[in-house]
């Protein structure tokens, strides 16, 4: 039969059952209908009668007969299809749509080659066991979610948003309850959270919409439903029943009918700017967002004097790449800006330059007013970010001076270094989990940083390295004194620690704290001047505390010699892959 979408998928698995394409190679659909099968086959009917496609099952859930816990699976096909892939709901959807007519394409018996609809409304308060939802049928004639529909995308009617998954079917027969079950987007994320880099939040991309959520974490606003009610000005009003979370608020605003697209990101910025005067702590990042990706850079509109001027941060990448001839001390040099909200690296502006280690400052300074130059307005703060050779981290890149320029890159912007083996990695799993941890902890930096001084009696320096492995593995450590020596920072990068903060220089070990001794100094202004802040304020920082120091001639002050290992996961040369 015709649909509008061509991304509901037939499931030939232990059992028949349905999924739907999340990109390109993707297919969700429930652990009960893969079984124990390491493959199956999937048909889209949009490409015809006879379309097969062998694909492996990479997730599957601990799902058990008579439970929904854990009924979900993904399976990765061997080729990717020619297929638009469905467009998945925010994680509340299920909440945000209560009430509203919601939709399946399933293959129940007697509709194996063509599909069959059914409607029905889906209840997400309360919650059934394992987090799911109960649905009803919207008639007492039409189609109910029967055998065959398991796996199926439940989307709104209409819209073909996606905000679930049928994962049970009823099973009364005629005259039964004509119910089914979901599992909501936000059960599917807890379960596999890597579906996350597949969502956007209405012209947010997922990028964006994953830093929301990291800012909004933990923020509790009683109110926050009447907030989104008095500034909603849509042809139907938010939802009656109160929405429960102040994310889910956001995400009503941003995916419900009204005027456009900038509409929507007037009525989010709105939104979280009410929040930046309610929750202080968090108004510096609400606003950066919303200058990044809401009303662009400029000007806060809030008035009085909590106005704050929201940033765009924009990046250069600086990679030196060794060219496999040590002896020849010579270098690879490419150099790429990133500018947009997904970290993404744009054409180069220099690519593959070999040129001499001695050369190698004197080439990047030339290069960079072209890398500037490149970066687009808006774009108020511009970092570098130099990927240099596990042994070459220790250069003062931040006190490197683009051609034509007076000040010292890192005053002019956050200057970080990261490790060339990670960046180049085509598996970097460790670095990438850590990264992912640090930004999510809702913890300030005071609370993250391990700090090693000369007196640190635990770990010894041959424990080093089993210490950077326990359980609670660190994912922000600061070195000083003995513990800045290179062979430390060396074995700290090579775990995969995204954020290394350490001072160019050591000193002889103490074994009790010493009077006057710079490494304790260090750690301690540096402890201090971090206290209270966030982990992605870290770069500016370090950067507002190296500008500082040339008006400073303290030669202990902690923003002098300071090196910054700071990983970006996002900015790499190549996509990540499906594991990351």
């Amino acid at each position: 039969m015709s649909h509008k979408p061509a991304w509901h998928a037939r499931i030939t698995g232990a059992t028949r059952g349905s999924g739907f394409l999340i990109d390109e190679r993707h297919v969700l659909t429930c652990a009960h209908v893969v079984g124990d099968r390491s493959e199956v086959t999937v048909s889209f009917l949009a490409l015809g009668r006879d379309h097969a496609a062998p694909g492996t099952v990479v997730f599957c859930g601990p799902w058990q007969r008579g439970s929904s816990e854990g009924d979900l699976a993904v399976v990765r096909l061997d080729e990717p299809v020619t297929v638009v892939p469905a467009r998945l709901a925010p994680l509340h959807a299920v909440d945000v749509y209560a009430g509203q007519e919601l939709a399946a394409f399933g293959f129940p018996s007697g509709y194996l080659e063509t599909g069959q609809i059914a409607y029905f409304t889906a209840e997400p308060d309360p919650r059934l066991a394992g987090h799911a939802c109960q649905t009803d049928a919207t008639d007492g004639t039409g189609f109910v979610l029967t055998e065959g529909y398991s796996g199926s995308a439940a989307y709104v009617k209409g819209s073909y948003d996606v905000v679930g998954m049928v994962i049970s079917a009823d099973r009364a027969g005629p005259g039964g309850s004509r119910s089914g079950v979901i599992l909501p987007m936000d059960e599917i994320h807890r379960q596999w959270p890597e579906i996350a880099e597949r969502i956007a939040l209405g012209p947010f991309g997922p990028g964006p919409y994953r830093e929301l959520r990291d800012i909004l974490r933990g923020v509790h606003l009683p109110d926050a439903h009447v907030m989104g009610r008095a500034l909603w000005a849509g042809p139907d009003p938010l939802p009656a029943r109160p929405l429960p979370s102040l994310l889910a608020v956001a995400e009503a605003l941003a995916v419900l009918p009204t005027s456009g697209e900038d509409g929507i990101r007037d009525l989010v910025v709105r939104l979280l700017w009410e929040v930046g005067k309610r929750v202080p702590g968090r108004r510096a990042a609400l606003h950066e967002w919303s200058g990044r990706h809401g009303w662009g850079a400029g000007p806060s509109p809030a008035d009085g004097p909590a106005a704050e001027v929201a940033v765009r941060q924009a990046w250069i990448v600086v990679r030196v790449a060794t060219t496999g001839a040590p002896r020849r001390r010579a270098h690879r040099l490419t150099i790429w800006t990133a500018s947009g909200p997904e970290g993404d690296l744009d054409e180069p502006v220099l690519d593959d330059v070999e040129v001499s280690r001695a050369k190698v400052r004197t080439a990047v300074q030339q290069a960079l007013p072209r890398a500037y130059a490149r970066i687009p307005h808006g774009c108020e703060t511009i970092g570098v970010e130099f990927v240099l050779p596990r042994g070459l981290l220790g250069w003062d890149v931040e006190s490197w001076v683009a051609e034509g320029d007076t000040a010292p890159l890192g005053w002019k912007g956050p200057v970080v270094v990261r490790d060339l083996d990670w960046f180049n990695s085509t598996t970097p799993h460790e670095i990438v989990r850590r990264a992912n941890r640090l930004r999510e902890d809702p913890r300030t930096l005071d609370a993250i940083v391990r700090w090693l001084e000369c007196s640190a009696a635990v770990p010894q320096p041959d424990k080093f390295r089993a210490w950077l492995w326990q359980d609670d593995t660190p994912v922000a450590v600061g070195l000083t004194g003995v513990w800045a020596a290179e062979r430390h920072v060396h074995e700290a990068v090579a775990t995969g620690v995204p954020a290394l903060l350490w001072r160019r220089g050591s000193c002889e070990r103490h074994t009790v704290p010493a009077e006057g001794c710079p490494a304790t100094r260090f750690c301690r202004d540096m402890a201090e001047r971090l206290h209270g802040l966030r982990s992605d304020q870290l770069p500016r920082t370090i950067r507002a505390l190296r500008a500082e120091s040339g008006l400073n001639d303290d030669p202990g002050h902690c923003g002098r010699d300071v090196t910054l290992l700071w990983d970006e996961p996002k900015r790499r040369p190549a996509p990540l892959g499906f594991a990351e």
